[in-house]
């Protein structure tokens, strides 16, 4: 880059130069600023474009969801009459007499306790201070002690209760069937939403899972453009 003296310059000619810079600093700050008004303006455009899309398929799924359980809920009640069984309504998977296609529909729930658990816990642990110190005891305290260990969240795990309950009648100890008994008395599951899965099998026979969520539809997607690259 040839580097210019300015001292070879008028003071008039620097006075023309400088406005001509400083008129192209002002161009370059007009053209950012229409730049960004175009910006805005499209970006609102798409937001209120997809959003009105997003919101068709929103209140769609949401009606179609409750039309699903409404209307399998003749179908649950049938299945139960007909071959004698009550379904506990946590989830039911019915599937087509030929198995292409499968519907898994219920309710997710979370673990939830009452405050008696922690009395529950304590009668487990009072059984623990009578055990004896061998290394079989050892082993059974550690396995024990995992199993009434709550999360970062202060929650135990209700499956965790069953493996409990199962060591409960081996030991056959009074204390810790007890307690074993009071904290199942205490399980309290929140029921926390609606869930529907839907599996089927394709043209070639392989079980696949229909998309019923973005991230879904994402993975699926991905998996399209794949296959067609190969």
């Amino acid at each position: 880059m040839t580097k210019v003296d300015l001292n070879q310059f008028s003071p008039e000619e620097l006075a023309s130069l400088e406005a001509q810079m400083k008129e192209r600093k002002e161009a370059e700050a007009l053209r950012i600023q229409q730049e960004r008004e175009t910006y805005k303006s499209l970006k609102d455009e798409a937001i209120v474009t997809f959003f009105g899309k997003l919101q068709e398929i929103s209140n769609l799924l949401i009606s179609t969801k409750r039309d699903v359980f409404s209307g399998f809920d003749n179908i649950i009640d049938m299945k139960d009459e007909l071959y004698k069984t009550k379904s506990d309504r946590q989830s039911d998977t019915l599937t087509t007499e030929d198995g292409k296609i499968s519907i898994k529909l219920g309710n997710r729930v979370n673990d939830g306790w009452a405050d008696t658990v922690d009395i529950g816990i304590t009668k487990v642990k009072e059984y623990l201070r009578t055990l004896a110190k061998d290394e079989n005891s050892a082993d059974l305290l550690d396995t024990i002690m995992k199993l009434i260990s709550k999360d970062r969240k202060g929650n135990l795990k209700a499956s965790r209760v069953l493996e409990l309950e199962q060591l409960a009648v081996k030991r056959n100890d009074p204390t810790f069937t007890e307690g074993i008994n009071i904290i199942k008395e205490a399980y309290k599951p929140v029921p926390t939403c609606q869930f529907i899965d839907v599996k089927y099998r394709d043209e070639n026979g392989k079980e696949r899972s229909l998309p019923l969520s973005m991230s879904v539809a994402d993975e699926l997607l991905e998996e399209k453009e794949t296959s067609h690259e190969q």
